[in-house]
């Protein structure tokens, strides 16, 4: 079993023109879609916007059920540097919590330097910074940059940033790029690796490029075609994917 998650409908909305009818069942409060597809047995679940919505969400599908893995998916901001433009897709190598901390003169402190742990958890300590299952991205990078060439849209693999301010202006952007390393900013990825940390399910994000996270140029966005595009690789995965043995 794998469970698909996405924040809104709009990021769901071609993969679900292609499935059969799905059971619907609930999950805290909201509908959970069940059923068989791609030859695999699927939950589909939108958490909602941002972190608590993510968090919340996610948990309250992992506590009662664990699927192989978790496929988190839908549109991203790049960033300056990143070498991603609008209609290109991302793959995350880790997620970081981007806002989490606090601003001081001398500039951002994050939870590390605070000495305030997101999670301690199987001898490990998480602050900001989240890995993703190495295993998946050596599983589906080859696949998805495949995918990608044939589409003409560019691939990189990097860490994502999670934020509850989105980033509007240049200054800003660049800033958190230098910062983190990030590649691609979303209002959800990190919310979803500390869940999946936690239950100690794998979960892959990949984003479609919807906007530059720079200056905020709303005309310029393609929401439905970054949506799409990670939609489309997605079902890339799904048509290939292999069950692996659960792992302990």
């Amino acid at each position: 079993m794998l469970a698909l998650i996405a924040a809104v409908p709009l990021e769901t909305e071609w993969l679900r023109s292609l499935l059969p009818p799905l059971e619907v069942r609930r999950c805290a409060g909201l509908p959970l879609y069940r059923g068989r597809s791609f030859g695999q047995d699927l939950f589909l679940l939108h958490t909602g916007p941002g972190k608590a919505n993510a968090a919340a969400a996610l948990a309250a599908l992992l506590e009662n059920n664990r699927p192989e893995a978790v496929l988190l998916f839908g549109c991203g901001g790049a960033y300056p540097g990143s070498g991603l433009e609008i209609g290109d897709l991302a793959l995350a190598t880790q997620e970081i919590f981007g806002d989490e901390g606090v601003l001081t003169h001398e500039g951002f402190a994050d939870l590390e330097q605070m000495n305030l742990a997101h999670l301690r958890h199987c001898g490990r300590t998480y602050f900001n910074h989240f890995c993703l299952d190495g295993d998946l991205q050596k599983k589906t990078t080859p696949l998805l940059e495949h995918h990608a060439a044939l589409r003409n849209r560019r691939l990189v693999a990097g860490p994502f940033v999670t934020v509850s301010c989105c980033t509007g202006t240049q200054a800003a952007g660049v800033e958190i790029a230098r910062r983190t390393g990030g590649v691609c900013e979303n209002m959800e990825g990190a919310a979803a690796a500390l869940v999946c940390t936690r239950y100690r399910v794998p979960l892959l994000e990949i984003r479609g490029i919807s906007n530059l996270a720079a200056e905020r140029d709303r005309p310029r966005w393609d929401l439905e075609g970054a949506a799409r595009n990670a939609q489309e690789a997605i079902a890339a995965i799904l048509e290939e994917w292999q069950p692996t043995e659960r792992r302990a």
